[in-house]
């Protein structure tokens, strides 16, 4: 009896899909020799080639073509078994996972979760507060039911419902003795020898910083990396470069006489986004909350 994991099948059908190893293991957040590792025990498990590596892009062997026709009705079928009994989970005692990230601009949370809990108490919550990228993860893998992030760039390659929430502006900001302290406003390529402090790479907003130096036609001196609007803030003052702060991530500023706000000519945004994967059937409180959330003002 040959004895097959789920996950392997779910990434058998992610390199199908891609047709390129390196773009499935993005998607899937894990090591491109990982997914090759559980390919290929999948295919000796199998005793025989399913995706032909040799190609560019890759293609599947006729037994993977096979194979993927049984690999999406059982994706379907185990999706359709866990829908299915939800009905013997009484929404009276349903926990919704939920995962958020910390700057979510004006969206208060704790307001929106004393709301919906006055009309439905014995809907419960558990939160998990993580970087965007890693909620992607989460969510793709079953382990949070709903999302509340910053969308990375591509995440209409995602298997997502997404629903936008808010967006919110970016801002410059330098210590006070800085020449662009005079400025109101401010042009990003006037900023390409400029040393800069990023988040790191595991955080969205990296990606957003990047590209939009690229875009401006140059590539950031990145001096530092930190998440948290606050060290960053700190680091500005203390000289080390300039950065990119979103509005909300102001809060954490003292006002104090070290640091100066500028603003872009044209500006770029985070984008906070409600999401959940694509599925044809919600339990009842999963249904009522992402209905209840989107009309929250």
């Amino acid at each position: 009896m040959i004895y097959l994991l789920l996950k392997q099948i779910q990434y058998f059908l992610a390199v199908a899909e891609c047709k390129h190893f390196t773009r499935a293991a993005d998607q899937l957040f894990v090591s491109q020799s990982a997914l090759s590792q559980q390919i290929t025990k999948l295919e000796n498990d199998l005793g025989m080639k399913l995706i032909n590596r040799v190609k560019h892009p890759i293609q599947l062997t006729p037994a993977g073509q096979d194979f993927m026709l049984y690999a999406k009705k059982i994706t379907h079928e185990v999706e359709q078994m866990h829908q299915n009994l939800q009905k013997h989970l009484s929404i009276e005692k349903r926990t919704i996972h939920l995962g958020v990230i910390t700057g979510l601009g004006n969206i208060n949370i704790a307001s929106i979760f004393t709301a919906f809990n006055s009309e439905h108490p014995n809907i419960k919550f558990a939160v998990t507060n993580e970087l965007s990228k890693e909620l992607c993860k989460l969510l793709c893998e079953g382990n949070i039911d709903l999302a509340l992030f910053a969308a990375p760039h591509d995440i209409d390659s995602y298997n997502f419902e997404v629903h936008p929430l808010e967006k919110e502006e970016f801002v410059l900001i330098t210590p006070a003795n800085h020449p662009f302290s005079q400025k109101e406003t401010i042009k990003l390529s006037e900023t390409a020898n400029e040393n800069f402090i990023f988040p790191t790479k595991k955080n969205v907003s990296y990606d957003i910083f990047f590209t939009e130096c690229r875009k401006a036609g140059f590539t950031p001196k990145i001096v530092s990396e930190c998440n948290g609007p606050g060290r960053r803030i700190d680091l500005v003052q203390a000289g080390l470069g300039i950065a990119f702060i979103s509005l909300s991530g102001l809060q954490y500023y003292n006002n104090s006489a070290s640091l100066s706000i500028v603003r872009l000519v044209d500006p770029f945004y985070k984008h906070i986004v409600l999401a959940r994967t694509k599925q044809e059937k919600s339990s009842m409180s999963l249904l009522m909350f992402w209905q209840y959330i989107q009309q929250w003002k």
